[in-house]
């Protein structure tokens, strides 16, 4: 789902092309009616902007509202007809979400380890039973299950997150021996941002 708004919804017309190249290729592209700027940063290298020559849509405008739209109905829908009719408001806090994903700490039964989930805050037991089966996965190790339509399922679970922004966090595993990182936009091979980092 959140794939498709994302891609669906972006103005590719907008993009340019920006391409590091040597002063030879540099020269070729400045010639070109495509080119836009150039910026040198080392003795043969340059910084080359180019304007697309074309763009693609493979899918309308209206796909795209679409999806978000109905992620955000089902996102309030969770969160109004479920979460707050069953669970403890009072042990779990929203972290952060998106399109298609929600981060919540749960302050859960201190005697057991992270992946407790919502056992240890459901206020009403009966609803929770009668209704989970609508929103989570119920039967064990089915791909399929986990993954219907409009159901949710968990991707990444710790004892700890730290979120700076949308779609920038930590979540600390296996209690700080490995930590998943995500930063949306940041190349992480190349960049080598660590833990510490983020933490400081």
């Amino acid at each position: 789902m959140n794939s498709s708004y994302g891609s669906d919804g972006t103005n590719t017309e907008k993009y340019h092309k920006v391409k590091i190249i040597n002063r030879k290729q540099t020269e070729r592209a400045i010639k070109s009616n495509a080119f836009m700027d150039e910026q040198k940063i080392s003795e043969d290298s340059y910084i080359v902007q180019m304007n697309p020559e074309h763009c693609s849509c493979k899918t309308t405008l209206q796909v795209a509202f679409f999806v978000l739209d109905n992620a955000i109905y089902w996102y309030l829908n969770f969160i109004y007809n479920f979460i707050y009719k069953c669970l403890d408001m009072n042990k779990i806090h929203f972290i952060e979400g998106d399109t298609d994903s929600t981060y919540w700490a749960i302050s859960g039964n201190p005697n057991k380890d992270f992946t407790q989930q919502f056992n240890a805050v459901i206020n009403d037991r009966d609803f929770y039973n009668d209704n989970a089966k609508y929103f989570f996965p119920t039967i064990k190790s089915n791909v399929y299950d986990e993954k219907k339509i409009l159901g949710l399922a968990i991707e990444r679970q710790g004892p700890s997150m730290i979120a700076l922004v949308l779609k920038n966090y930590i979540i600390f595993k296996n209690y700080c021996d490995d930590s998943k990182i995500k930063l949306k936009g940041v190349n992480q091979k190349t960049s080598k941002i660590t833990k510490d980092q983020i933490v400081d």
